[in-house]
């Protein structure tokens, strides 16, 4: 399985949660595109200070309960250049650490599949990562209204 590391500044983003939070082995996860077109229809134009490149991505969270809830928090979210105070009480901002990151190219219409694919892999080759949240990358180039676009799933690696 191909895969790279970078290495990263602070990065800032903001965006909407998905309320509720998707559970695990449930049509939650059907949610998330509508998610993604309320936050680029009614959210993202008001957010300031964003990165040029518009860089996306989906954050989920694993919760302090997930062994026994089995759901996570999930964001929609875009790069920002600084955190600001948010006036809508619907929007969230997110700071990710500097640090190693490892990312993986994935298959964005089989998601859950391939996401599960890379936790085993990820287990076997005993990579030290941090296990509470990941990171899906909407690639600038990819359009992921057809068939066959990629995204890269990351994790922090812990050292």
């Amino acid at each position: 399985m191909e895969y790279v590391i970078n290495e990263y500044e602070t990065r800032y983003f903001a965006g909407i949660e998905l309320i509720g939070g998707l559970k695990v082995d449930s049509d939650d996860y059907k949610r998330i595109p509508g998610l993604w077109d309320d936050f680029r229809e009614l959210y993202l134009d008001g957010i300031p200070n964003k990165n040029l490149d518009n860089n996306f991505i989906g954050l989920e969270m694993y919760r302090f309960d997930f062994m026994e809830s089995k759901t996570m928090d999930y964001f929609a979210l875009v790069e920002i250049k600084e955190l600001f105070d948010c006036n809508d009480e619907e929007v969230v901002t997110k700071k990710l650490s500097k640090g190693r990151y490892i990312s993986f190219s994935i298959e964005h219409d089989d998601l859950q599949n391939e996401v599960e694919r890379v936790y085993e892999y990820i287990k076997k080759e005993r990579f030290n990562v941090h296990l509470g949240f990941d990171i899906k990358e909407y690639l600038v180039d990819e359009n992921y209204k057809e068939s066959g676009a990629k995204m890269l799933l990351t994790f922090k690696l812990e050292d």
